[in-house]
C-alpha cells in the first residue's frame, strides 16, 4: 500500500500481520459467542500465516493476484514449503479458497487492516491512499453482504462499528 507513503513510514508486513491477527481474534470471538461455530485457533493460525509468502515473494498487487489467482496460490504454497511450513499448507490452501467461515474472517480482517492503515495514512497527510481506503471499504461491505451468515450480519456490522468501520 505504498502509494506516496515513504518506506520510512510505511507499515511493515509484521505490523500488518499483527493487526490482522488482532482483528481476526476480535471478530472470531465475537461471532463465536453470539451466532456461529468458529474454530478460533484455526483463524489465528491462518491470520499469522496469511502473508508469510510475502517474505520471499514481496507484496504482490491486487491486480496481479486477480489475473492469475491459481498461479499466485501455487507460488505461495511453494514458498511455504521452502520455509519449512509444509504442515500448514492445508491451512494456506483453505485460506486461499476462502470457502470456510474461518478463511473469510481472515480475508475480511486483512482488508480491514488495510482500510484502517489507509485511514491512518490519510490522517497524516498521505492523500494518495484515498482510493485504497474507498476500495477497501467497498470490499468490506461486499464481503459481509455476500458471505456472512444471515443471523451474523448485524452482529458483524456492530463489531466493526466498535473499531470505527461502518458499512
Amino acid at each position: 500500500m505504498i502509494r506516496g507513503v515513504p518506506n520510512s513510514v510505511a507499515e511493515t508486513v509484521a505490523a500488518h500481520t499483527f493487526e490482522v491477527m488482532l482483528i481476526s481474534m476480535y471478530l472470531a470471538d465475537g461471532l463465536r459467542s453470539e451466532c456461529a461455530d468458529i474454530d478460533v485457533e484455526k483463524v489465528m493460525k491462518m491470520s499469522l500465516l496469511h502473508d508469510v509468502p510475502e517474505v520471499m515473494v514481496g507484496d504482490v498487487v491486487k491486480l496481479v493476484k486477480a489475473r492469475a489467482p491459481e498461479l499466485f496460490t501455487k507460488i505461495e504454497l511453494e514458498v511455504a514449503q521452502q520455509l519449512n511450513l509444509s504442515k500448514y499448507v492445508d491451512l494456506l490452501e483453505e485460506l486461499s479458497r476462502g470457502h470456510t467461515l474461518e478463511a473469510r474472517i481472515v480475508k475480511l480482517s486483512d482488508i480491514l487492516a488495510t482500510y484502517l492503515q489507509g485511514i491512518r495514512y490519510l490522517k497524516t497527510g498521505y492523500e494518495d491512499v484515498g482510493e485504497i481506503v474507498l476500495n477497501s471499504r467497498t470490499t468490506i461491505a461486499e464481503m459481509i453482504n455476500s458471505w456472512a451468515p444471515e443471523g451474523c450480519r448485524s452482529l458483524l456490522k456492530n463489531l466493526l462499528s466498535n473499531i470505527d468501520v461502518t458499512v
